[in-house]
């Protein structure tokens, strides 16, 4: 997952991800958009197949973020929980 000026963008092998966040004195919020692109071949498939939104905030910092977050799927809520670490500070051309 990417998180770069207000943008989020990813994927992996069965999904992608598309949204926007915000961040102020320490907290973060947000939401994106998950949608299967390749069908998952498991026999309880997280989404079952449905683009999800997904709503989020938590805790941010240099090294990372934490979330908190409630994906609607269908007539289904499910709370979503998550630590994403800092890999590689993002370097603009000419710096």
């Amino acid at each position: 997952m990417l998180l770069r000026d207000g943008r989020i963008l990813g994927g992996d092998a069965f999904f992608y991800y598309l949204g926007a966040y915000s961040s102020a004195n320490g907290r973060w919020k947000g939401e994106f958009v998950n949608q299967e692109h390749t069908l998952a071949k498991s026999e309880h498939p997280l989404f079952g197949g449905y683009e999800v939104g997904i709503g989020f905030s938590g805790h941010c910092d240099d090294k990372g973020v934490d979330m908190e977050a409630i994906a609607l799927a269908g007539k289904r809520s499910i709370r979503l929980a998550a630590t994403l670490k800092l890999i590689e500070p993002f370097a603009r051309a000419g710096r």
